[in-house]
């Protein structure tokens, strides 16, 4: 598991800290501090007890509240709905995405887990940027990552040194279209609109978020760790004029804002 659990982890601590006035403790079911670089300068986040009161959160590898149950195979959901979080940037962090105010953040690329369950097809995705830009003037389209990140073609990369760097890059973006993931996450805490695309190894009733729009062409929740060619499938029946409709959509509300 990887960042967009330690960002639904902090959703979990603000709504803590919201009810309570008190800090908050990050911790596996043990009482061992968890920590990630998404929690740092949170005012609110513990990086462990230092005298007063606080509220604890479980939330650390294995230990996830939508999880029910994991097989060498499979995972087993469990109902859930994530609440966003916050992110607090360093001065540094700001200036570094500011000249990529008002861009369109993509990004295709799935986390390695032993399967690619949740990728949309590479061709699907190089139709879909070299569709969009035909439909509003002067769209800007960015992917970030580090160095060796796969990139689409004819989209401005930004090289990013954290993860950090890449969400303080989304909070200057306009949407972000993806797939289920951190980045998704991470729209939800700094405020951006998203199109998250989904298949069938998680549904969005239970990760994902209703201010989204979510496109799913799926009938089941399968969660394989394996690669799953009904997975592949759900992924290949999403249409690139859905992706793109959506997206123009958003920023055609945004404009009338």
């Amino acid at each position: 598991m990887g960042y967009g659990d330690w960002l639904m982890a902090a959703g979990e601590a603000k709504a803590a800290h919201a009810a309570t006035g008190r800090p908050v403790l990050i911790t596996d079911p043990a009482g061992k501090p968890q920590w990630s670089e998404v929690f740092a300068n949170n005012p609110y986040i513990l990086r462990k007890p230092d005298g007063r009161p606080f509220v604890r959160v479980i939330s650390s590898s294995g230990h996830r509240p939508y999880i029910a149950a994991k097989s060498a195979g499979r995972w087993t959901w469990k109902p859930y709905k994530p609440k966003p979080a916050e992110m607090f940037f360093t001065p540094e962090e700001l200036a570094f995405a500011e000249p990529y105010r008002g861009a369109v953040l993509v990004e295709p690329n799935v986390k390695a887990t032993g399967h690619s369950n949740k990728a949309w097809p590479w061709h699907s995705w190089t139709q879909f940027v070299a569709w969009a830009p035909q439909y509003v003037r002067g769209l800007r389209l960015l992917q970030c990552g580090p160095a060796s990140t796969k990139r689409l073609p004819d989209v401005e990369f930004v090289e990013t040194p954290t993860f950090r760097h890449a969400l303080a890059v989304l909070s200057a973006c306009r949407a972000l279209v993806t797939t289920e993931g951190g980045l998704m996450h991470g729209a939800a805490a700094v405020g951006v609109p998203a199109v998250v695309l989904w298949s069938e190894f998680i549904d969005p009733s239970i990760t994902g978020y209703a201010t989204h729009r979510n496109i799913r062409h799926a009938f089941k929740t399968c969660g394989m760790r394996i690669n799953c060619a009904s997975c592949r499938r759900s992924m290949e029946m999403i249409p690139v004029k859905e992706v793109t409709d959506n997206l123009m959509e958003i920023l055609r509300n945004e404009e009338g804002r």
